[in-house]
């Protein structure tokens, strides 16, 4: 007989959690490359092989068209499909794909069989996208024992319900290709969801967008060179910009070289000019933010606490969007990235 974990089944990262044997407390199961969290990508190749995480990114980095990801945007779309190697998939196909790789994986790592998960979903998901999302976990191999809010996981992550006071909180979830904002009420006995808003089109890379359209106008702008319409150029220009990002969360200017043909140069890009030319999207979760708190008719201080879930909540300028709506500084104490994987393993 298996064990069972939580699977954060994410749109840019995924992650699996436990919980440990010997201390009675959750972890997450880390991959081959000694990470918390795994590229929610993959690549077909020509042999049937099906490379998944860091080695199908690196894989998406150098454009191969064979690579892909954020198909969790398409969970339930029945006219959603890809062709690679005269075979179509589905985004339920996909994930089950992605899903019975990180299975595998964790098996590896900690030398035990996984038979069954509870797996997490944007609160916003419908019936429909929660139907794909159990069929992917059983054409994976699992016995999904429940699907669970992505914003309830991250509040049994925080341990709120052990708490004994009493509190209205509101979670904030930006991943890398989602968003999600709850307003949940939580004593020592209950999670109770206040409301539930989101957008499945806003996540993290919208942000890496910013950046690889500014890459390439300040490319064409210094070198003369329109990179816009290669689509190898493009992939590679969004992984640089991905990273760029993650350096701007400690650092304020970034340089990051280009080679394209026989031309290399470089582009420099701050925090600053960052935050100028992504601010219409820290627009569009302030409106998403607002109408959730107006339908439940709850004001910014009648909220004693932010969580901050999902990889792109590093960025300074939502920590700031927060700080400075709420007054506070946001809820610490879980790893953004594992808060969600370590709350299913918690349910499951």
């Amino acid at each position: 007989m298996g064990i069972r974990v939580g699977i954060d089944l994410g749109t840019t990262f995924s992650a699996v959690a436990r919980i440990n044997p010997n201390t009675g407390k959750p972890e997450i199961i880390k991959n081959s490359f000694g990470s918390a969290i795994t590229p929610s990508v993959l690549c077909f190749e020509s042999n049937g092989n099906i490379l998944f995480g860091e080695d199908a990114k690196n894989m998406q980095a150098v454009g191969d068209t064979n690579a892909i990801a954020f198909f969790k945007r398409s969970m339930g779309k029945e006219l959603f499909s890809v062709e690679f190697y005269g075979k179509s998939y589905t985004a339920t196909e996909l994930s089950a794909i992605l899903l019975r790789k990180l299975k595998e994986e964790a098996e590896q790592q900690i030398g035990e069989k996984i038979d069954s998960a509870v797996i997490t979903v944007p609160a916003y998901f419908t019936h429909k996208e929660r139907s794909a999302t159990i069929e992917a976990g059983k054409k994976a191999g699992l016995d999904v024992i429940s699907i669970v809010n992505e914003p309830t996981a991250a509040a049994f992550a925080y341990g709120l319900n052990e708490k004994d006071t009493e509190q209205t909180v509101l979670i904030y979830d930006l991943g890398g290709g989602t968003f999600d904002v709850t307003l949940a009420y939580i004593n020592k006995d209950e999670i109770r969801i206040l409301g539930s808003d989101g957008d499945h089109e806003l996540g993290g890379k919208d942000w890496d967008d910013c950046i690889a359209r500014y890459l390439a106008s300040e490319f064409e702008e210094k070198y003369g060179v329109d990179v816009s319409d290669d689509p190898e150029m493009v992939s590679a220009l969004l992984v640089k910009a991905e990273n760029a990002k993650k350096q701007l969360t400690l650092k304020d200017v970034v340089d990051i070289p280009i080679a394209y043909g026989t031309v290399r140069g470089n582009v420099e890009i701050t925090e600053q000019i960052f935050e100028e030319i992504s601010q219409f999207l820290i627009g569009t979760t302030k409106d998403v933010t607002e109408r959730l708190m107006e339908s439940v008719q709850i004001g910014w201080r009648q909220i004693d606490g932010v969580i901050l879930v999902g990889g792109s909540t590093r960025m300074r300028m939502i920590r700031n969007y927060v700080k400075e709506m709420s007054g506070k500084e946001p809820l610490s104490g879980v790893n953004v990235d594992e808060a969600v994987a370590i709350g299913a393993a918690i349910r499951a």
